[in-house]
């Protein structure tokens, strides 16, 4: 089973990095269009899609649930899109 984890992570977070790649290179003067493979159609076709369009509580339960994040520390408090600040001095 922590094969299977570790797969689907790294499957979701490479067609997550390469749609925001996309994205940002999008308007940006270029010289060739950009080459897709037929591979990982389910990936950016839907699963990129619908990660965008879920909000962050149930992405964060569902990583939860599955045991995908790390044990033993609680992560700090803040929602997506906040800038990183450094933890206050103690």
């Amino acid at each position: 089973m922590s094969e299977f984890k570790r797969r689907l992570r790294e499957q979701s977070e490479h067609y997550l990095m390469l749609d925001a790649a996309e994205r940002l290179g999008r308007g940006a003067p270029s010289t060739v269009k950009p080459y897709r493979h037929s591979e990982g159609r389910f990936w950016r076709l839907f699963f990129v899609p619908l990660y965008r369009r879920v909000p962050w509580a149930f992405k964060r339960r569902a990583m939860d649930t599955l045991k995908m994040t790390a044990s033993g520390w609680t992560p700090p408090p803040r929602e997506p899109g906040q800038p990183w600040r450094p933890p206050a001095k103690r």
